[in-house]
């Protein structure tokens, strides 16, 4: 009769499965690993929509750029045409005398190609512009609508193809008190967009930057280093895309089918919209390498470790990785003076505890050497590289610092604004080294005349400087500026365009005590004006700013 009792205990223990300790480390090796992974993941998946979200910020940065830009062109030559058109009626300058008049006012303003004087019938009466004179633009709508409302008027943009710009016209009206009629000032103004933005644009691969109307022409645009006028795509969905909003962002195929992140941005008053945009692939080509980049180290990192759980016991490390690990929680901490113990752990782990060691002393010498270079960024954000001295945004910091103070105490302050006479010519005729060497001089200089620690010179902007003189009365500032013109003309830099010979600086200078709730705009607005009619007294020269006379001026 066969046996049919229960099985012992003992035997049902021997076929009980059992985790050796090499199992269990290696259990807790992938436990280990697997949160390391889905970390990684993690990372590389928010350090890819950080990189989209910094290219959409970029990209719409740089339309907002182009944009600016080209406003700030156009509220230049309204102010300009402003001051044509008073001038002009007050001198009431005959028919022969008109060019030269007109002449006199554009050398200073590149951008405006041409100054016309269209006359009540419609037709041009003088021009800078010889074979306009007679012209009849009674037709133009832009015409028209000056003599209608008697207020400045911007047409649409005009395609020059030739030579690859977009232009538009302003005209503004000349109203003569005695008489009913008006007369129209008209400038074709060169907007140069493109070249606002073409080094930001240029200089990456597959980058594209357009001009686009409302119809879908392509006033202006480089496309893969190819450049686009006329081009109409009026059908496609890019342009469909820009002009649902004024200033946004997108993502889709460009023009030649290459999948791009695009920003853009209406220019006021017009349904033209300025896109740039970077090619996809580019922006995302790098996190994609090293997002397989990290998960093969990922991976090697695993395959070791579980190796090494299965090659050692579990006495021999075990307790000295806990104690290591201990160690790394606290300087990972920030405690980089913790070091690790292994007087009773296996020689092995001996060299680990050396460099966990040498890495906390590493950080430790990393964290000054951050520090260190972290003061030293931030005194390079506030210099001006090519001149030396503080750039603009340290200048705003200071005269606003200063501003305050003298309000405080109740004394003034003066500044002085400095614009090297016919700088373009002398960098078109010399080149754009010489020019910098010449502006770098410039600096040097303004850097001596600065007398004391009080004293601050900065770079404006392209060509023009400022020293703000904390305390310093008109007599000072009068007598500083033409220490600093002296000693530019001292320099003897050689000019053949300027009249003198050589270079020469135009100085605005303004003094104001500064009043509970004023703006330090209105000390900067007052030496700007200052410098103006420095250059119309013929340059190489110093204007203190008057009271009187500016109020007059205004």
């Amino acid at each position: 009769m066969p046996n049919t009792q229960p099985r012992s205990s003992s035997t049902r223990r021997r076929f009980t499965p059992r985790l050796s300790i090499r199992a269990r480390l290696m259990l807790l090796a992938l436990l280990a690993v697997v949160p390391l992974v889905v970390d990684r993941v993690h990372l590389t998946e928010r350090t890819r929509v950080e990189r989209v979200q910094t290219a959409y910020a970029e990209v719409v940065g740089l339309a907002r750029r182009a944009r600016d830009a080209q406003v700030e062109t156009l509220d230049a030559t309204r102010a300009l045409l402003q001051v044509v058109a008073r001038a002009y009626t007050a001198a009431a300058a005959p028919a022969s005398d008109c060019t030269a008049f007109l002449r006199g006012f554009i050398s200073d303003a590149p951008w405006i190609s041409s100054l016309s004087v269209v006359g009540a019938d419609g037709r041009i009466a003088c021009s800078t512009r010889r074979p306009a004179v007679g012209l009849d633009l009674s037709d133009r709508d832009y015409i028209r609508d000056v003599q209608r409302t008697r207020e400045y008027v911007l047409s649409d943009y005009l395609l020059e193809r030739s030579y690859e710009k977009s232009t538009v016209l302003m005209a503004f009206p000349i109203i003569r008190p005695d008489s009913p009629e008006t007369a129209v000032l008209l400038a074709p103004i060169d907007l140069h967009w493109l070249a606002r933005i073409g080094e930001g644009v240029e200089s990456r691969p597959g980058t594209a930057a357009y001009l686009i109307d409302a119809k879908g022409t392509v006033l202006a645009g480089l496309q893969n280093h190819e450049r686009l006028v006329g081009k109409r795509y009026g059908g496609h969905p890019l342009v469909a895309a820009v002009q649902t909003e004024p200033n946004g962002s997108a993502t889709l195929a460009g023009f030649d089918g290459v999948r791009r992140i695009f920003g853009f941005a209406q220019l006021p008053g017009t349904d033209v919209r300025i896109v740039v945009g970077f090619e996809e692939r580019e922006v995302l080509g790098r996190i994609e390498r090293d997002a397989w980049i990290a998960y093969l180290h990922v991976a090697f990192f695993a395959a070791l470790t579980m190796m090494a759980a299965w090659l050692v016991g579990e006495h021999l490390i075990v307790e000295p990785i806990r104690a290591l690990a201990r160690t790394a929680t606290r300087i990972g901490q920030g405690d980089l003076e913790v070091r690790a113990e292994p007087e009773s752990w296996a020689p092995e782990f001996a060299p680990l505890a050396t460099a966990l060691a040498d890495m906390a002393g590493r950080l430790a010498a990393r964290e000054r050497e951050l520090r260190a270079a972290n003061r030293h960024l931030e005194e390079l954000a506030s210099i001006d590289p090519l001149s030396g001295l503080a750039n603009r945004r340290s200048f705003d910091a200071r005269l606003a610092s200063e501003w305050q103070r003298a309000v405080a105490l109740r004394h003034g302050i003066g500044l002085l604004m400095i614009d090297v006479d016919h700088f373009k010519l002398f960098n078109d005729g010399y080149g754009h080294v010489e020019g910098d060497a010449c502006l770098r001089q410039i600096g040097q200089v303004l850097a001596a005349v600065a007398d004391g620690p009080s004293e601050f010179a900065a770079r404006w902007g392209g060509e023009e400087f400022v020293l703000l003189l904390p305390g310093a009365d008109a007599a000072r500032a009068r007598e500083t500026a033409e220490r600093l013109r002296l000693a530019v003309m001292a320099l003897r830099i050689r000019h053949d365009g300027a009249p003198a010979g050589f270079i020469t600086v135009s100085i605005g200078a303004a003094r104001l005590e500064p009043a509970a709730g004023s703006r330090p705009d209105e000390m900067v607005e007052a030496a700007d004006a200052a410098l103006y009619a420095a250059k119309r007294r013929g340059r190489n020269t110093v204007v203190v700013d008057e009271p009187a006379p500016l109020a007059r001026a205004g």
